[in-house]
């Protein structure tokens, strides 16, 4: 009869291992339960800093609004209580950027105002100069807005390849800056123009408003491209429509 010998130390090595494993899956399910309950505000900050992504957010929304004239009935050209509602609605994201302006300044940086002001002048002198086109301006506002700030988005988010002319820039971030760009400025161009341009013109003219825009944010030049990229942007779309519709 053969005799059963129990190895006592392989035993507990069994024993040790499967209570490792059962700590390891405990332990993962609270991380992936912890990571679940966060907001994708939450995740953004933990990946970009809580300043970053607060900069984002601001940088971005102000492109958003315009998304609501999708939806709701309004005269065009714009009536004056249209026109007012759109400058209480600048100057009170305005009045945001500058009040709260140390939530938003990265380490060092001291022109928060000069980039404020670069972000509004293209938009604002498109709305001026271009009176009963606000699509020109609302396009521009989607580029700088949305263009921009998913370009900046995506590149600290996820990283990647970086451009041969610009070792401080992505191509994922170029990438994010045309397509999201092309999407909402080409609706916002849309949805206002008078008379009515099919949607594959909006598409054209704000398709290479963004991929000019594009290409001037990527430029290897150490300032802020607020300025330049709406002015890209405006000139760029104003050009293009002249070119579509002759006005």
């Amino acid at each position: 009869m053969k005799r059963l010998v129990f190895n006592h130390a392989a035993d507990d090595d069994f024993r040790s291992n499967r209570m490792f494993r059962r700590g390891s899956l405990e332990i993962t399910g609270e991380a992936s339960s912890r990571l679940f309950r966060q907001s994708p505000f939450d995740i953004l900050a933990n990946r970009l800093g809580g300043c970053e992504t607060r900069r984002r957010m601001m940088h971005m929304m102000p492109g958003l609004g315009p998304c609501l004239l999708w939806i709701i009935p309004h005269v065009i050209p714009w009536s004056p209580l249209m026109i007012v509602l759109a400058i209480m609605y600048s100057s009170a994201g305005v009045r945001i950027a500058i009040a709260w302006g140390a939530a938003f300044t990265r380490p060092g940086e001291s022109n928060w105002l000069t980039a404020v002001v670069g972000y509004c002048v293209p938009v604002f002198g498109m709305l001026l100069l271009t009176p009963g086109h606000a699509e020109l301006g609302l396009m521009t506002l989607g580029i700088v807005a949305l263009g921009d700030g998913s370009a900046a988005l995506a590149g600290l988010a996820f990283g990647g390849r970086r451009l041969p002319w610009n070792h401080r820039k992505t191509w994922i971030g170029l990438v994010s800056f045309i397509v999201v760009a092309t999407i909402f400025s080409s609706m916002h161009y849309w949805t206002e123009a008078r008379p009515v341009a099919p949607y594959y013109v909006a598409l054209s003219i704000a398709g290479v408003a963004s991929l000019a825009s594009g290409i001037v944010e990527s430029l290897p030049i150490r300032s802020h491209d607020n300025l330049r990229v709406g002015m890209t942007a405006a000139l760029t779309g104003w050009l293009m429509q002249a070119l579509w519709l002759g006005v």
